[in-house]
């Protein structure tokens, strides 16, 4: 059948009836879980692919950086496991950064779907596992030099086979993590929503026909890349160039370069990515799959974001990048990082864009993943022996042309969530004693960028440790067009006393003693315009509302509040 003779009704349910099967798998594997990391942040993504291992339709709420790097991890699979190879009832896992992933944590199950023995499609879910083994609880040191360090590496391999499972392959995969129970009951509830999103593609078929669905498949994708075509061709034709920076690699506090050089013609954007700084010592790299999310992510969110997005969007966008680089790291790089590259590799494609889209241009936010594990010994009824909290200290938007950038949310490439405290309490030994906004950390401007948050607790075990991969501690998210940068992140141990340690953003494992108070505090966002153009209204919301303070708002704008709450010069 072709595209021609679906009528739009029929493929506009078709479109979002794919959309809720990627949704619910989804919400079926976070209301499953066990981990905080996966029922309660969300640290997971969903999708649908055709039988060529293309995208057709995500989950609303997913990463960027976990679903569009599927295809790759996939079709890596996919030649390794062998097409032919495939049968009902198989069920694939891998976590191989190198062959179109992210990092080991990140473990992807894929589902080959048949219907009377054609393979038609594949259904995908990446979650972040809270531990995969490595040098330490959580699997997140930024000290690691070798890909081997960061825990077990899971090949291409048959996790299922014809509806059994591989008891062998389970058995090897869960008996080099920590915590065993949690691990298997959430690779468990990846398994389920695989087979719930089988059944439900089985009803779709049972309505329309499978001819009609392949050809919807293929429609959605072209009509994603006409959208995205027309929103690209209102960019302005020209050669563009930006650089931004990580604050070390996790061995060195040296500055380690994204360089990005774009050419838009038409409705085609090459993004090259060639000049980049060489494979970092520690784990801050990333593949070229992550680079490629990263581009991806950043272009999609200035040309048709309401648009589902799909294989399709990302047509029209060529990456080059150089084996070696930090953009595209090779064995046996560690890219336990990952995340942090990506994020800066978004915030220079967006700089160096701005001067081609206009009002769609935004300021750099938090820009990092602000990664932090608390970690520990601890006895628990279901024979686990640790306990471990991955902490997300990451959370501020960057100013837009017209609106000032959103406060304390996490954004771009891993848009995951924070542990709600009372969850956060209830399964590990923590006492938090604040989770807030702290004021003047968004940077000045017309609008100005979104505030950063502080999350600080005291840990009631003994022989905890503290681990951080994040970044933006000494390098502050820059403003946009004559906007101010936001404040940069910091992380404290015992904060205001005697034993005050302040940490680097890249800190391997260390000791915390019971009782040891942690203070997180996100970076802001960066603003947006010349600060002499804000409007005194909004000066004075931000001072009523306790996001900016007067000595601040007085160096900054020359502005005070008077007693009837408007903002005017002293």
């Amino acid at each position: 059948m072709s595209a021609s003779a679906i009528d739009p009704f029929t493929l506009a349910v078709i479109h979002a009836s794919l959309i809720g099967i990627a949704r619910d798998m989804k919400i079926m594997t976070m209301r499953t879980a066990y981990t905080e990391l996966w029922k309660e942040q969300g640290d997971l993504s969903c999708c649908l692919m055709d039988a060529e291992g293309d995208i057709i339709a995500q989950d609303p709420n997913g990463f960027p950086i976990h679903v569009t790097t599927m295809p790759l991890q996939l079709k890596g699979m996919l030649e390794s496991i062998g097409r032919d190879n495939l049968v009902p009832g198989d069920v694939l896992a891998t976590n191989d950064p190198y062959i179109g992933g992210t990092h080991l944590p990140d473990v992807l199950i894929a589902r080959p779907l048949f219907h009377e023995g054609e393979l038609y499609a594949f259904v995908c879910n990446r979650g972040h596992w809270a531990d995969i083994g490595g040098m330490g609880p959580g699997s997140y040191s930024p000290a690691t030099t070798d890909i081997h360090q960061e825990g077990i590496m899971i090949p291409p391999v048959k996790l299922f086979e014809a509806g059994r499972v591989n008891a062998g392959v389970l058995a090897m995969i869960i008996n080099n993590i920590r915590n065993q129970s949690i691990g298997h009951g959430d690779l468990r509830a990846q398994y389920a929503s695989c087979g719930a999103a089988e059944r439900r593609m089985a009803g779709l078929i049972a309505r329309y026909g499978l001819p009609m669905l392949k050809a919807a498949m293929a429609e959605i994708v072209t009509r994603a890349e006409a959208f995205t075509r027309a929103s690209l061709a209102s960019f302005i034709d020209g050669e563009y160039h930006a650089r931004d920076c990580l604050d070390g690699d996790g061995w060195t506090s040296e500055q380690r370069w994204i360089d990005v050089r774009i050419t838009v013609k038409g409705s085609d954007v090459t993004v090259d990515l060639t000049g980049c700084d060489p494979v970092s010592k520690g784990g801050m790299n990333c593949s070229r799959s992550a680079a490629l999310s990263a581009v991806q992510y950043a272009i999609k969110a200035i040309t048709d974001p309401e648009n589902p997005p799909n294989a399709g969007s990302y047509k029209p966008i060529t990456v080059l990048t150089r084996p070696g680089t930090l953009v595209h790291a090779e064995p046996p790089a560690s890219m336990v990082g990952f995340g942090d590259v990506c994020y800066r590799v978004m915030d220079a494609t967006l700089a160096a864009l701005a001067p081609a889209i206009g009002a769609k241009a935004i300021a750099s936010g938090s820009g990092s993943t602000g990664t932090v594990v608390v970690s520990g010994r601890i006895a628990r009824a279901n024979g686990d022996k640790y306990f471990t909290t991955i902490e997300l200290s990451s959370g501020a938007h960057g100013a837009r042309s017209f609106a000032d950038g959103i406060n304390v949310m996490r954004y771009g490439p891993g848009n995951a969530g924070s542990i709600p405290i009372e969850a956060d309490e209830l399964t590990n030994p923590l006492s938090f004693e604040c989770f807030e906004i702290v004021p003047d950390t968004g940077g000045a401007g017309q609008f100005r960028g979104g505030m950063g948050f502080v999350r600080r607790f005291r840990v009631m075990a003994e022989g905890a440790t503290i681990c951080l991969c994040a970044d933006r501690h000494a390098t502050p998210p820059p403003g946009l067009n004559g906007g101010m940068p936001g404040r940069t992140s910091r992380y404290t141990i015992d904060p205001g006393t005697p034993q005050e340690q302040v940490l680097s953003s890249k800190t391997p494992y260390i000791p915390l003693r019971k009782g040891a108070v942690v203070e997180l505090r996100s970076a802001g966002g960066g603003g947006y315009g010349d600060p002499a153009l804000r409007h005194p209204a909004l000066i004075a919301r931000d001072l009523r509302n306790g996001y900016v303070t007067r000595p601040v708002a007085l160096a900054a704008y020359g502005a005070l509040v008077t007693p009837d709450g408007t903002a005017s010069s002293d």
